[in-house]
C-alpha cells in the first residue's frame, strides 16, 4: 500500500481534491494509521496556529505583537552603523595603495655601480684640440657600435 504525499495530504485536509480522489485519500486514511497520524498532526498545528499561542502555551497578547512590530520599525528607520558603511570606501583604498606600490616599487637608496659617469669638460683641451676631435668622429665612416667588433677579430687575427 503506497502512503499519501504531501501534497495529497494537504488536498484532503483543506479539501481541494476533487469527488475521485477525494474517496481515495479517505478510505486510504481511514485505513493506514500512519497517513491518519500526519493528517492528524496537520490538524494540531492549525489548531495551535490558529490560538495563537506561543511556545509557552500561553495566548499571545495583540499589544505584544504590537510592540514587536514597533520594535522592527524602529530598527529600519535606524541608521547603519558608520563602520560598516565606511568598510567598502576603506578596502578600496588599501587595494588602491596595494596598487600603486606594486606598480611603482621603492626606489633603491644607493646609486647603480654600474653607470658610468657623465663626461666632465677638461680645460687643459684647447679649442682646436675639441675641433679636431669633432672633425674625426665626423668623418669616421664606420658607426661607433661596429668599433668593439672590430676590435674581437683584430685581437683574434694577431693571436694565429
Amino acid at each position: 500500500m503506497k502512503h499519501l504525499n504531501d501534497d495529497q495530504l494537504l488536498d484532503r485536509f483543506y479539501g481541494l481534491s476533487s469527488s475521485g480522489e477525494n474517496a481515495h485519500t479517505h478510505s486510504h486514511v481511514d485505513q493506514c494509521p500512519e497517513c491518519a497520524g500526519r493528517l492528524a498532526a496537520m490538524e494540531l498545528r492549525r489548531t495551535d496556529s490558529a490560538a495563537e499561542t506561543g511556545a509557552s502555551g500561553r495566548p499571545i497578547s495583540h499589544d505584544f505583537l504590537a510592540q514587536q512590530r514597533r520594535a522592527i520599525y524602529a530598527r529600519i528607520e535606524q541608521p547603519a552603523n558608520i563602520r560598516a558603511r565606511w568598510a567598502p570606501a576603506l578596502a578600496a583604498a588599501t587595494l588602491l595603495a596595494v596598487g600603486v606600490l606594486m606598480y611603482h616599487p621603492r626606489v633603491p637608496s644607493k646609486p647603480v655601480a654600474h653607470r658610468t659617469p657623465a663626461p666632465v669638460a677638461r680645460p687643459e683641451l684647447s679649442q682646436e684640440q675639441l675641433f679636431s676631435d669633432v672633425f674625426s668622429m665626423e668623418q669616421a665612416s664606420e658607426p661607433r657600435a661596429a668599433a668593439p667588433i672590430r676590435a674581437l677579430f683584430e685581437d683574434q687575427g694577431s693571436e694565429q
